[in-house]
């Protein structure tokens, strides 16, 4: 039987030391009450053999009694074993757990998107874990600022726009010329939402949608260019989102990159229709798996591995920065108090650095993990939609993002 690696917060105190293991009381529903300032414990399974993996997740939607929501099945197996059906057990309070944290002695770390929210507290717990981090931001200036805020371990701050392409290639070339060590963790976390009042795409100084170039093409430059610089070991880490899948009853238009046409400068949409900004952050999600699957087929044998995962919703301001404050405000409230579906940045902070580190990911590749079910604190292995799991289709995109770029 697989075991998980569930999550879950405790009241404020110091950041831990190192992660977490299974003890034995039991989570609190109202841990996650807004506004909250959680300290974070990570759930690593109790010592269990490693061949076993983490909880792997299948969805088998159906329509509920009220018709308004998908009912997701839950089931638990084994990484050879067939699925079967179970119950998902409840979260755990935790303990600590040193393996991890041991893992991020002398480690390199890049982290896109580091200014704020879930890249802000990777950051925080990787350099406190004894990680070297180069956290960056839209601009030296934020970058810096948010650099002084961890105040533990080795923090660097660096500008990277990754909806700029000359701005990603300057990082590089920055990187190279500094002789710097190998990055043992490249974290591709930044991204952005455009308000769903907007009608007309907006476009980058490259000629992109700009939703598109944030979340998937900025990162798609900036690995490629990067692989020379990676450690034989190295973990790449793509923040996705499990509303890439309609199979989540997301509201709206769902992911499809339909038939590509529209990835090209001056694209409105993905597939080619018009333009719907909430459908772009979705197809943009999309995006982000299928280049991560492509990805950890053309380093099969090399040692890096490609994994990507959704921290769940995390209403944070700098996420919604293209929305009305307004509206910010009280979806967040919402989500967190009313609804009871969202997560915290530093839920989704030590999520990556879960990602990052945790052992049983060594040899794991080409994988999906979510925070599910909404709201709960839990992490689990997932199963992306049916068309994030087209290889055809991730060949397709490496290939037509490759021509965008300019590869």
């Amino acid at each position: 039987m697989a075991v998980a690696s569930p999550l879950t917060l405790a009241s404020r105190e110091p950041l831990p030391k190192a992660f977490l293991r299974t003890s034995g009381s039991s989570h609190s529903r109202g841990a996650a009450a807004f506004p909250v300032t959680p300290a974070l414990a990570l759930a690593a399974a109790a010592a269990a053999p490693r061949t076993l993996g983490l909880r792997r997740l299948q969805r088998n939607s159906e329509p509920s009694e009220s018709g308004a929501f998908l009912r997701r099945q839950l089931v638990v197996a084994s990484t050879l074993a067939a699925p079967a059906q179970a119950e998902l057990p409840q979260p755990q309070q935790l303990q600590l757990f040193p393996e991890a944290l041991k893992n991020a002695q002398g480690k390199v770390a890049v982290i896109t998107g580091a200014t704020a929210g879930v890249g802000l507290e990777a950051a925080r717990i990787l350099a406190g874990a004894g990680c070297d981090v180069y956290l960056t931001g839209r601009t030296l200036a934020k970058a810096e600022a948010a650099a002084a805020e961890i105040r533990v371990g080795k923090v660097v701050p660096m500008e990277l726009n990754v909806a700029s392409l000359d701005s990603v290639r300057r990082f590089v070339s920055t990187w190279k010329s500094n002789a710097r060590r190998p990055v043992d963790i490249l974290a591709c976390n930044a991204g952005l939402a455009l308000g769903q009042s907007l009608k007309e795409p907006e476009f980058t100084e490259d000629g992109f949608e700009l939703t598109l170039a944030t979340n998937h093409l900025g990162h798609f430059l900036l690995v490629n260019e990067m692989l020379q610089q990676l450690s034989p070991s190295a973990r790449i880490v793509v923040t996705a989102s499990s509303v890439h899948n309609p199979a989540t009853g997301d509201p709206g238009a769902q992911a499809t990159l339909g038939d590509l046409s529209g990835l090209q400068r001056g694209g409105a949409m993905a597939d080619g229709g018009t333009f719907d900004a909430a459908k772009a952050y979705k197809d943009s999600k999309l995006c982000n798996v299928l280049f991560t699957l492509e990805l950890a087929r053309r380093l099969k044998s090399t040692g890096i591995t490609a994994n990507c995962f959704s921290p769940g919703l995390i209403p944070s301001p700098t996420f919604f920065r293209y929305q009305s404050q307004g509206f910010s405000s009280v979806f967040a409230f919402a989500a967190q108090n009313i609804l009871k579906i969202a997560e915290t940045p530093e839920f989704g902070g030590m999520a990556l650095a879960l990602m990052a580190l945790d052992p049983s990911l060594d040899q794991r590749s080409g994988c999906f993990y979510s925070a599910i079910p909404p709201g709960k604190h839990l992490f689990v292995e997932d199963q992306p939609s049916p068309e994030a799991q087209n290889q055809r289709e991730a060949a397709e995109l490496w290939q037509r993002s490759a021509a965008m770029v300019g590869l």
